[in-house]
């Protein structure tokens, strides 16, 4: 079985050697970060937030890492994001985590490379040249809820975030196209104000149009709709799920099992992923630290980890109940099973989904 290194966010003393930052470093004490970075090029991937999230990976822990890698010869480090406009909001700048923020694609926005998928309309991906050209991929994903993934960790760090919005849009439209009922509609414009492209308006004659050439099917409009005045025109939620894994697969399978790290935190668990730019208060109480270096051992030991019966109320909308179905939390929440990406990545040779969990103390 493959070995996750996992760290309680529970304390045993009042001490500050038993909070989760003290046993990150004994994680990664743990995983032979020399054997991984010395004198190479380190790519440390993850997501910055934006708007008025907060909820994101505390820069602390960021540093922490930077720091390992520092310490173990690293040649050079970036923390990367697709964007790093607004991370200092956020407390991630290059002197409180120790390293600079980069764009994966570079000053231009436009340093990429184009490499084939061929799955549905998913042709080809493009990703940031920036994490394309690192020796070593340190994936650091906050772990949340979504509302068309079923969850966002270490695959969608680097399915959605280490790509170009065109290659996103590509991926959700896997899932199908989104159709407006005109009789539903009350044009109340919330379906605007939640884009996160601007690229909806209500036309002259207050229909609604779609920029269809910049939307990334992101789906926030659907979500947000109170009236449900906005569907997919399919549900092909397998499929999506399988284009986030080819995506991520592609990427992975350019740097050796030996140059990949995985971390995921598992704190501040909200019900939508940060990319709303917006927080709420916590689904279950913070659980911890899971690393490896086999991302489906790690995805998959972090959902485990987390269980509906812990779920407290306050973290869903006033009003909101989860499913009475069986099934994992997120399933509940959302009505889309979350390890159904880890189980299509494994399909992909990226496996086992077996673990043993190691506490480090």
């Amino acid at each position: 079985m493959t070995e996750v290194f996992f760290a309680d966010a529970r304390v045993k003393e009042m001490s500050s050697t038993h909070t989760l930052p003290a046993k990150l470093e004994r994680i990664l004490a743990r995983l032979d970060m020399e054997s991984l970075v010395k004198g190479r090029r380190v790519a440390l991937k993850m997501h910055l937030g934006g708007s008025l999230g907060y909820t994101t990976i505390h820069p602390l822990f960021v540093r922490k890492v930077v720091d390992a890698c520092r310490k173990a010869g690293a040649g050079s480090i970036g923390v990367m994001d697709g964007s790093t406009e607004g991370a200092e909001v956020r407390g991630y700048t290059e002197q409180t985590i120790g390293a600079p923020l980069v764009s994966c694609f570079g000053w231009t926005g436009k340093y990429v490379y184009r490499k084939k998928i061929g799955f549905f309309e998913l042709k080809h991906a493009d990703y940031g040249g920036n994490a394309w050209d690192a020796d070593v991929f340190i994936d650091l994903s906050h772990l949340k809820g979504h509302g068309m993934c079923g969850f966002g960790g270490a695959i969608k760090n680097i399915a959605m975030g280490c790509v170009t919005p065109q290659t996103r849009g590509d991926i959700h439209h896997i899932q199908g196209g989104i159709k407006w009922d005109s009789n539903l509609c009350i044009r109340c414009g919330k379906c605007i104000k939640e884009c996160p492209n601007s690229v909806n308006k209500f036309d002259e004659h207050d229909n609604y149009c779609v920029d269809w050439h910049n939307c990334t099917f992101c789906q926030h409009c659907i979500m947000a709709c109170p009236k449900e005045a906005l569907k997919l025109d399919a549900d092909r939620f397998d499929a999506f799920q399988e284009g986030l894994a080819r995506v991520a697969a592609v990427f992975l399978e350019h740097f050796p099992p030996e140059r990949r790290l995985f971390i995921n935190i598992l704190t501040s668990i909200t019900l939508y992923c940060d990319c709303w730019g917006l927080s709420t208060p916590a689904l279950v109480p913070d659980i911890g630290i899971l690393a490896g270096r086999n991302i489906v051992a790690v995805e998959t030991a972090s959902l485990d980890k987390i269980k509906a019966s812990k779920l407290m109320v306050e973290g869903l909308p006033i009003g909101s109940k989860p499913s009475r179905k069986k099934g994992h939390l997120f399933e509940r929440l959302h009505g889309k099973d979350p390890y159904t990406q880890v189980r299509k990545l494994a399909e992909l040779g990226f496996g086992p989904a077996d673990y043993k969990i190691v506490e480090v103390h």
